[in-house]
């Protein structure tokens, strides 16, 4: 049996796990994704490879944009917290995916958030361009619904496995 002294449960809890599960939010998962039948796909696989994590979709480019930004209506962060991943398509109506990397790379909070590229984009070039814009990864979308489950499983184990097990969170405002 586990014993706790009086008044110090936060304390030992910290010393048992090294973190303070008060203090720490669930990590939220921001996709950037126009095809709603994939952001679906990448919401249901992500919350299957870490039980807890809040997922937010932005329907297109300009969308991320605001929410990344805090514009309306995505301005109250307690209800819209600043995520600690992004997953993004390239291949999107009006602002695209280079368009929001661009923006990422200009703002300061949101420059500290990973990007991880997710496209169906057949450009051979997509890949050099996204990592030089800042993305720290480039997936191409598999064929299969399974494959991409499977893909999105990888990306939000290793991005964000290993800050849910080491008690960092994300970027504060």
């Amino acid at each position: 049996m586990l014993r706790v002294p009086p008044g110090n449960f936060t304390m030992s809890v910290r010393s048992m796990w090294g973190y303070d599960p008060v203090l720490m939010a669930d990590p939220t998962l921001l996709v950037i994704e126009d095809a709603r039948e994939h952001a679906i796909l990448v919401r249901v696989a992500a919350r299957r490879a870490l039980p807890g994590l809040d997922v937010r979709v932005a329907g297109d480019g300009r969308e991320g944009i605001a929410y990344l930004a805090g514009t309306p209506p995505f301005q109250d962060r307690r209800s819209h917290p600043t995520p600690d991943l992004i997953i993004l398509d390239l291949i999107m109506p009006e602002v695209d995916g280079f368009a929001v990397l661009e923006w990422i790379a200009q703002d300061a909070v949101a420059d500290r958030v990973p990007v991880v590229v997710l496209t169906g984009s057949p450009d051979t070039e997509a890949e050099q361009r996204s990592l030089g814009l800042g993305a720290k990864s480039f997936y191409r979308k598999p064929d299969t619904l399974d494959a991409l489950g499977q893909v999105v499983r990888d990306i939000v184990e290793s991005h964000l496995g290993e800050e849910i097990m080491s008690g960092s969170s994300g970027p504060v405002l």
